[in-house]
């Protein structure tokens, strides 16, 4: 969203604001508390996708001031399991779509029958473990604090990935510029290079598993032009990446562009 013109694509006709907290290819994070305030001044709603955010951010939703923020444990740590954080007064009128003898009460609406037991167990083991890097005297302040210790790690590696991807003249690296909010996400192509090639390349010379495609931002990779070398070559940090595994995939890439230089 160009913030600059928020007044221009919000307006009294809006009702519904849907954003994305962060990009799924670039990284970019978006300022929702400004999103959120200019759709509050015209009683629009806010749904917030932190899908790709909360893995490497700490989300609030109440400073948020957002309707509806929706996100799921798989993406840090935990099970696939679908999570809805929903203001408690608009979940009370919320219409959902579901069976008849489904229940009426909050948050029990939105289940279609039994609950996934087993996943919202392994959602408390996530969090414990995030709960478990940090410090302090109650659990929201070791929260913190162990989101906290993985954005440290994660910045530690991606300013090296990053002035490394930067630094190859057959590489073009999709991300914004300096200053921006970011995740540790690098979404690249490597000229004339189908993407596919790249990521096979790592899994059977070193062993890594790097992703290819246009991860779900098809109109992006159609407006940049990705899609014809089978979108972008991305990846990304997570707390268990190391500064080894880092220096594995500079030297596998400088490889992979000295050999296909000479075909």
């Amino acid at each position: 969203m160009e913030l600059e013109h928020i007044e221009q694509l919000i307006t009294e006709k809006t009702k519904l604001v849907a954003v994305g907290m962060s990009s799924n290819v670039t990284g970019t994070v978006s300022d929702i508390a400004k999103i959120t305030a200019r759709a509050k001044e015209v009683n629009a709603l806010v749904v917030v996708d932190a899908v790709h955010a909360v893995p490497h951010l700490t989300v609030d939703f109440k400073q948020l001031g957002c309707d509806v923020l929706l996100c799921s444990a798989y993406k840090f740590f935990g099970p696939h399991l679908g999570i809805a954080v929903i203001k408690a007064a608009l979940f009370e009128k919320l219409p959902v779509y579901k069976l008849a003898p489904a229940p009426q009460e909050i948050p029990d609406k939105l289940e279609t029958g039994t609950q996934n037991h087993e996943a919202i167990a392994g959602l408390i083991g996530a969090t414990t473990f995030i709960e478990n890097l940090g410090e302090g005297s109650t659990r929201r302040e070791r929260l913190q604090s162990g989101m906290q210790r993985i954005a440290a790690h994660e910045q530690e590696l991606t300013e090296r990935i990053e002035h490394f991807l930067s630094s190859l003249p057959e590489v073009r690296l999709y991300r914004s510029p300096a200053g921006t909010p970011k995740t540790p996400t690098f979404a690249f192509t490597i000229r004339n290079i189908n993407a596919r090639e790249v990521t096979a390349w790592f899994a059977e010379r070193y062993n890594m598993c790097i992703a290819d495609g246009h991860f779900y931002a098809s109109t992006m990779a159609d407006k940049l032009h990705v899609n014809p070398l089978g979108g972008w070559v991305r990846i990304g940090l997570a707390p268990y990446n190391t500064l080894e595994e880092v220096r594995l995939f500079e030297q596998g890439l400088l490889a992979f562009i000295d050999e296909h230089s000479h075909k």
